[in-house]
């Protein structure tokens, strides 16, 4: 009785709110189930607040996506593990296909890594965590798609061979800088890399030091985690979208996860940043939006 009236609760439960503003889970279950649209999890970069999503909320909210959420990480501004990245997106996930939405989930550079090992266990529709005689009849959410922006993703062989993963302190980008205390900071380098040219190369001057002004570090456990499943090899349709202005992950780089064997994107290339949802939330939209199922819009870029 108690697992009937935890599950009778979540479906009635009050609705999520994104960073946004925007109400993310209905109350009526039925209503929720009818419309045709599916949800939008967005997941920040490393040092990033969710705010960077609030463009692309709007633009995917003028298409008729009427739930879309950016979760902000706990380990920005915060030392925590990466596990708690991975269940702040979890639950977010979990709750939305309970009320029998489906999801497509994008991911910001480090949120790449977030979003894929936030999706294991719900291949091809599974939930692992609705226990099946309690709902019978009850149809859950699919996932149906992962969008990497720009995604940092472990390689096929780390996961594979865990015992191969570098430390990122041996392959992160010349600006990051560590402390002694587990912090990972943009400022290594602020002479000739600063987030300016980084991260928002393609935003306006006075654009670009507002976002700058708003980074904060990230958590040095939460980055050199090493992964625990790949995403990208058939159990989820994924993109990854290049940037050819990408100062942080250069489209060369990008292309070492693409040509992996055994790799299976759709990839996009769009003339654009690092942070591309600040530059080009138009854009975004319309890859989000061919993800979740709409006519390719490739010819829109």
């Amino acid at each position: 009785m108690k697992l009937i009236s935890l599950l009778s609760h979540l479906l009635t439960a009050q609705p999520l709110i994104s960073a946004a503003g925007f109400s993310l889970l209905p109350r009526d279950v039925a209503a929720t189930a009818a419309t045709d649209k599916p949800v939008i999890i967005m997941v920040p970069g490393a040092f990033h607040p969710a705010t960077v999503y609030t463009k692309v909320i709007e633009e995917l909210e003028k298409s008729g996506y009427d739930r879309s959420v950016a979760i902000p990480l706990p380990s920005v501004g915060e030392l925590v593990s990466r596990q708690q990245d991975i269940e702040a997106v979890r639950s977010v996930l979990r709750e939305t296909l309970w009320k029998g939405r489906d999801v497509v989930l994008v991911g910001n550079s480090y949120g790449g890594t977030v979003i894929g090992e936030a999706v294991k266990g719900y291949k091809d529709g599974q939930d692992i965590f609705l226990p099946p005689p309690i709902m019978a009849g009850y149809k859950t959410g699919k996932v149906l798609g992962l969008v990497f922006l720009a995604g940092y993703l472990p390689y096929i062989s780390e996961v594979e061979h865990p015992e191969t993963k570098q430390d990122i302190k041996k392959v992160s980008p010349k600006f990051f800088r560590f402390t002694d205390d587990g912090k990972v900071l943009w400022d290594g380098d602020m002479a000739n890399e600063p987030p300016e040219v980084t991260f928002y190369n393609d935003l306006p001057k006075d654009e670009a030091k507002q976002w700058a002004a708003r980074l904060q570090f990230s958590s040095y456990d939460a980055l050199n985690a090493t992964a625990t499943y790949i995403p990208y090899t058939g159990d989820f349709k994924c993109t990854y979208v290049i940037g050819t202005k990408d100062n942080s992950i250069p489209e060369a780089f990008a292309r070492t996860y693409i040509n992996q064997p055994g790799a299976n994107f759709t990839v996009r290339v769009g003339d654009w940043d690092h942070v591309s949802m600040l530059s080009h939330p138009d854009k975004i939209a319309l890859l989000i939006r061919e993800a979740a199922g709409e006519t390719s819009f490739d010819h829109e870029l």
